[in-house]
């Protein structure tokens, strides 16, 4: 019996004390204080009625019912219900949201900006212009390109295509070579059959076309072309002629026919190569002609 008063002790403090909690603050923090003194009384209580009905089980003895005192203006709590008044987390959420404070993030606003519209136009237009200024580029760059070519071209055409003097033939001395025919061969002799077409190797100037000259005395009949690096070619012994002094000969144009004139000990051609300055004829002046030919990428058999 002593026990139970002081559960109810407990769960009802003196009505006397109520007032001074509840004048402490006002407003929203009093019904706070209320609700949260509510609570612990419906637990006070709870735990009365489990000893109490413990108690009638164990000890099989008559209780009487356990009464409380509220403060006026509360309702009396249960076990198994609670005040809707109460201010919960739930309904705390639900004030800021009816305050019309609460911030509503919008998911597409925030991955999508208002101005995406203008954003897009400017982006496009900055591409457009890259693409223009780029196609001006490529387009300037295939004129150069087609003027090289058309320079090229040209002076390709002027060059001619590289040939050697003699297209078919048996190399039987070359330059600085020693014999019964000469002290120090100076040139490249290519025998072939009298008639044999005689080429000019690249582009020139016919210096000299005939006999007599510098070289008459030994070359027979012969022509002297000279190219645009101021080298000079003689070509010696020739059996015709088919170009005249003055003449501009591209590569691969028919200079004449091998033959036997001046001095010579079977058809052939006696080729030389002369560098700038000197006197195409004067033989101690004459060069070896096959770096010459190699720089046209003309090689000999």
């Amino acid at each position: 019996m002593q026990s139970q008063r002081a559960v109810a002790r407990r769960a009802a403090p003196p009505e006397r004390r109520w007032p001074e909690y509840v004048r402490l603050v006002p407003g929203a923090l009093n019904a706070g204080l209320a609700a949260l003194a509510v609570s612990v009384l419906g637990l006070g209580v709870t735990a009365g009625l489990s000893s109490t009905s413990s108690a009638q089980t164990t000890d099989n003895i008559s209780q009487s019912a356990i009464v409380t005192t509220v403060v006026p203006g509360v309702d009396q709590p249960s076990e198994f219900e609670r005040d809707s008044s109460t201010i919960s987390r739930s309904n705390f959420r639900a004030a800021l949201t009816d305050t019309g404070k609460a911030v509503d993030l919008d998911v597409t606003a925030l991955s999508e900006p208002a101005d995406s519209a203008q954003v897009d136009l400017h982006a496009y237009d900055a591409r457009t212009a890259l693409l223009a200024r780029e196609s001006k580029a490529t387009t300037k760059l295939q004129q150069k390109l087609v003027k090289a070519k058309k320079k090229a071209d040209a002076v390709k055409k002027a060059l001619g295509t590289p040939t050697l003097p003699v297209k078919s033939y048996t190399l039987v001395a070359r330059f600085g070579d020693v014999g019964a025919w000469a002290r120090y061969h100076t040139g490249l002799d290519f025998s072939a059959p009298i008639g044999t077409a005689i080429h000019a190797p690249t582009a020139g100037v016919v210096e000299h076309a005939g006999s007599g000259g510098e070289a008459g005395g030994w070359a027979g009949s012969y022509v002297v072309l000279k190219h645009a690096d101021g080298t000079q070619t003689l070509y010696a012994h020739m059996s015709s002629i088919s170009v005249q002094d003055g003449q501009k000969v591209t590569g691969g144009k028919l200079l004449g026919h091998v033959g036997q004139s001046g001095r010579a000990f079977g058809p052939h051609l006696h080729f030389e190569v002369y560098p700038r300055g000197a006197e195409p004829g004067d033989v101690y002046t004459a060069v070896d002609p096959e770096p010459w030919l190699h720089k046209l990428g003309l090689k000999l058999r």
